[in-house]
């Protein structure tokens, strides 16, 4: 996985929620500024991450 594609897992569940990113970014992992640092190039560290990718598939399992 690599920093675009998280960046765009962000967007697409964001867009489909009717939410901005920084609020996906800061209910999962309790961090609004992570969306813009990631944006601007930066990185977060694996477990970060995968918190990220498990909120986002807890959540689209559930509205389901």
């Amino acid at each position: 996985m690599t920093r675009e594609h998280l960046i765009s897992e962000v967007e697409a569940f964001a867009e489909r929620r009717g939410i901005a990113p920084a609020t996906v970014t800061s209910r999962a992992v309790g961090n609004s500024r992570l969306y813009a640092r990631l944006k601007a190039g930066k990185s977060c560290t694996l477990e970060v991450a995968e918190r990220l990718r498990l909120y986002m598939a807890e959540a689209e399992s559930s509205a389901a």
